[in-house]
């Protein structure tokens, strides 16, 4: 891997890795025992949004060490 896709493909982790810590943090300001739908549906939004983001950040940590 050359060094300048290294380089973004690391940005790109930390980025990835800042995003989950985020919406980790938005979780917790959200009660998924409560019945409104809305913030039901701001719970599960939230939830696959983290899977997303926790694929992604797992596909990258793979691309670097297999170019590493």
């Amino acid at each position: 891997m050359e060094h300048r896709h290294r380089m973004t493909m690391e940005r790109m982790r930390e980025h990835l890795a800042h995003a989950d810590s985020e919406l980790e943090t938005a979780q917790h300001f959200l009660d998924p025992d409560l019945h409104d739908e809305a913030e039901m549906a701001l719970v599960k939004a939230i939830a696959d949004a983290r899977t997303l983001v926790s694929d992604a950040l797992e596909t990258a940590r793979w691309r670097l060490e297999e170019h590493g």
